[in-house]
């Protein structure tokens, strides 16, 4: 033949493409770290040459890499390297989460910040959130800080507070709250932009801490056939240690970093410098209008039940006005970057698909603005995502955060919780996500599994309507995080032309039956047509 000779040629199992013409084929051929050929056997082996190294499949299953399109890489990262692990399987209640704080505190120099984050009120047994009481047993001359499992709620000890200057006299700033006990004390429970001013003192990972943890949660998932993620929201700073690591050589797999429009202290920094290469892609702006929905906190046109903790008629916290998201979405839509909008509850969603309609009746573009989460639509709203707006929902909070939602969202709303089903029969652009390290287990699987039997991992089941089958999801966590990037013509399908990613799956996901899909393992994952995990 003419033209490229395959470099590798993969065969002997089942090859889901992900391309909707040519779902399933017999041989994929790779050179330059792209997709050469897809077909049948006779056909690909017609690229081979003397050198042409062979990948026997040996009857497992070959699929695209997984993309997860909403993820806070670092973050994760973080847990895996030097933050305390707070969620319940290391620490199951308070007294284990103040025992953490306390051994931390004995390797620590004082005056030193001691920071965690994973606990969930709801499933603690003690049924609430940590206060500065409890994390004062673990020290008074460390600042110290505790991250709920949303990180829409923060816990600090009185050190913390002294040092942010909140004092029974400060007021909750808009769209946050600061908790009081009934003498009008702060307990040290932050909510929303009532954590900025502890995120002001709180010095940030260096250079090196936020490199370090990049690379632990990016070889983390290459486990799990994960070969591209959407980085879902980072400082001007953390943007440059992605470009020199991509410069460098050293991204392990393929990242779109979205920029931060307003970082942790509330403060706003400029748009970014749009930015693309094989390995890293900048051009989507994070903006946020409510809270999250485990930490009770999402914006609602209806209030919370009773029990919740707060006053009665709380319907959650929005973070900006209408003019105010207008002004945010509009700066980011003239730039020509794409905003992706973190919208939980269904008064925020409602606000967010406005404002995103203003910027488009002002100014016609042909990028697709993002909702992130989308997590209590209603039918006006999903029928009015369909042409301008991509939604990246997770399913896999279901089965993780399935018994708070019990306990917090409205029975009225429930129906609409997380609704795959009624969103994509609406024609709308989805890319499933893990939203982690918000829940413990990033793994694909887990999140298609969440999706097709929409159980809690107690159980119960929640807006079962809802449920969509296996078939579906995959090219949602594969194609999907493509699609509403902008990337499609790139990767999440097995195509000509395309990066060479693939993940090698124990057995076929679209052949397991619903319970057994996590018992299938990803034995090899591939980046560029080079093994770069295998069991």
């Amino acid at each position: 033949m003419t033209g490229p000779h395959a470099e590798l040629i993969i065969h002997n199992g089942t090859i889901r493409t992900m391309d909707a013409l040519h779902p399933t084929a017999e041989a994929v051929a790779v050179a330059d770290g792209r997709i050469l050929a897809v077909g049948q056997l006779e056909a690909v082996e017609a690229t081979a040459h003397a050198n042409t190294r062979r990948l026997d499949l040996a009857g497992r299953t070959l699929i695209p890499g997984f993309n997860d399109a909403h993820v806070h890489l670092w973050k994760v990262g973080m847990l895996l390297t030097s933050m305390i692990d707070a969620r319940i399987a290391a620490t199951p209640d308070i007294p284990a989460i103040v025992a953490a704080y306390r051994a931390r505190a004995a390797q620590t120099p004082a005056g030193k910040w001691l920071v965690g984050r994973g606990y969930n009120n709801v499933t603690l047994p003690e049924r609430r959130h940590p206060t500065r009481r409890d994390l004062d047993q673990a020290s008074t001359t460390h600042p110290i800080l505790l991250i709920h499992t949303s990180a829409h709620v923060a816990v600090v000890n009185s050190r913390a507070l002294e040092l942010a200057g909140i004092t029974r006299d400060t007021p909750s700033p808009p769209g946050g709250e600061i908790e009081r006990d009934e003498h009008g004390e702060p307990t040290g429970v932050l909510h929303e932009t009532a954590m900025n001013a502890v995120n002001r003192v709180q010095p940030p990972p260096t250079d090196s801490e936020f490199e370090a943890a990049i690379l632990a949660a990016a070889r983390a998932f290459l486990r799990f056939g994960i070969t591209s993620v959407t980085e879902a929201g980072v400082s001007p700073d953390q943007l440059g240690t992605y470009r020199r690591l991509v410069a460098e050589r050293r991204m392990p797999f393929r990242v779109n970093a979205m920029a931060r429009r307003y970082l942790d202290d509330g403060s706003k920094v400029p748009l970014p410098e749009r930015f693309e290469s094989n390995w890293l892609r900048i051009d989507t702006v994070k903006l946020f209008a409510d809270g999250g929905l485990s930490s009770g906190n999402a914006a609602l046109t209806v209030p919370y039940p009773e029990g919740h903790g707060h006053e009665p008629g709380y319907s959650g916290l929005q973070r900006a006005t209408q003019e105010q998201m207008r002004a945010q979405i509009w700066d980011i839509h003239r730039a020509g970057l794409r905003a992706a909008i973190h919208a939980v509850g269904d008064a925020a969603i409602g606000q967010v698909i406005e404002a995103i309609e203003y910027a488009s009746q002002r100014l016609v573009s042909r990028i697709r603005h993002r909702i992130e989460h989308f997590g209590l639509p209603s039918a006006d709203h999903i029928r009015r995502c369909r042409y301008r707006i991509s939604v990246v929902p997770q399913p896999i909070f279901i089965h993780a955060l399935g018994s708070t939602f019990l306990n917090y969202v409205p029975a009225a709303l429930m129906p609409q919780l997380y609704p795959l089903r009624a969103v994509l029969d609406g024609g709308l652009t989805v890319a499933l996500s893990s939203d982690a390290p918000v829940v413990p287990d990033a793994n694909p699987l887990l999140g298609m599994k969440a999706a097709a039997d929409r159980l809690s991992a107690e159980g119960m089941p929640i807006a079962p309507e809802q449920a969509v089958p296996i078939a579906e999801t995959l090219p949602l966590y594969t194609l999907g995080g493509a699609l509403v990037a902008g990337e499609e013509h790139l990767k999440g399908s097995i195509e000509p032309g395309k990066y060479a990613d693939f993940a090698v799956l124990s057995g076929d996901p679209l052949r397991a039956p619903v319970e057994r899909l996590t018992d299938l393992k990803v034995e090899m994952t591939l980046v560029n047509g080079q093994v770069v995990y295998s069991v």
